[in-house]
């Protein structure tokens, strides 16, 4: 009895410690993962980071997006201690010192508050661009007619949509691990304000009122950006590919083939 009482007010003891824990960069990329498969659907996910014939998609997603996460958290770290050391921090938080405005209890948790706040508050940004659907869907009002084909690579190219989403994740987390790499080396410029409009990296990327959105706004906007131009590169390939076919269809067969999905091939050819 006395052995379960001691155990039941450890488990107490550390229940806050636990509640509060922030996950490491591994374990966040696993939610990330996990939640960007959801949004996706499993087949489309799959495909998009496993190789042919294993079950190892899950995995390589991680090892992407963990690079991200590191990223997340080395910016946050960056960004709280210019923070704490920010002598003019009380007059634009409220006339709070940053003990008082990020901590609770006795204060003692406010820089780990802090890290974690803007950490999640990047990553919210950030996931909320990383969408392969939202992209193939406007890529298939784009190409209209064109769509099936440029993805579809079954016989009557149901498939496509599934197929656009799997390609174009892809590339997004391609692109995501470079965007947050650049925005990294943009936070640690010392020069950053001097091309910036005399702004800090907060000031100049921060929408919100404590700036905590700063690093998510920068990778989602190099991000937004690679989508636009994929998107262009992936309709750019789809006419051409078009034309290619009426100018010359024997010629479009014999490197293309003539399986459902030779008009398919003919546009990854010609995405740049």
């Amino acid at each position: 009895m006395k052995k379960t009482m001691i155990l039941t007010a450890l488990a107490l003891a550390l229940a806050p410690a636990a509640a509060f824990a922030t996950p490491t960069p591994a374990q966040q990329a696993a939610k990330d993962c996990a939640a960007l498969r959801a949004k996706m659907g499993v087949t489309p996910f799959a495909q998009a980071f496993g190789s042919a014939g294993t079950s190892n998609a899950f995995g390589r997603c991680v090892s992407k997006l963990v690079q991200v996460e590191r990223a997340n958290a080395s910016s946050a770290n960056s960004l709280c201690s210019a923070e704490q050391a920010d002598l003019t921090f009380a007059a634009t938080h409220g006339g709070k010192t940053f003990v008082q405005f990020y901590g609770t209890g006795t204060g003692k948790n406010a820089f780990g508050r802090c890290v974690s706040l803007k950490a999640q508050s990047s990553r919210t940004v950030e996931q909320a661009e990383l969408n392969p659907a939202q992209t193939c869907r406007a890529l298939r009002t784009r190409l209209a007619p064109l769509f099936a084909q440029a993805f579809g690579t079954n016989q009557n190219h149901r498939n496509a949509f599934g197929k656009c989403v799997s390609l174009v994740a892809r590339s997004e987390s391609t692109s995501v691990v470079n965007a947050a790499s650049a925005c990294l080396s943009e936070l640690n410029d010392v020069n950053f304000a001097t091309s910036h409009e005399g702004k800090s990296f907060a000031q100049f990327y921060g929408t919100n009122t404590d700036l905590s959105n700063a690093f998510g706004n920068c990778v989602a906007k190099k991000l937004e950006a690679a989508t636009t131009k994929l998107q262009a590169s992936l309709s750019n390939a789809s006419k051409t590919c078009g034309a290619l076919r009426r100018s010359d269809p024997n010629g479009f067969r014999g490197k293309y083939g003539s399986r459902p999905n030779a008009f398919a091939k003919c546009v990854i050819a010609h995405t740049k």
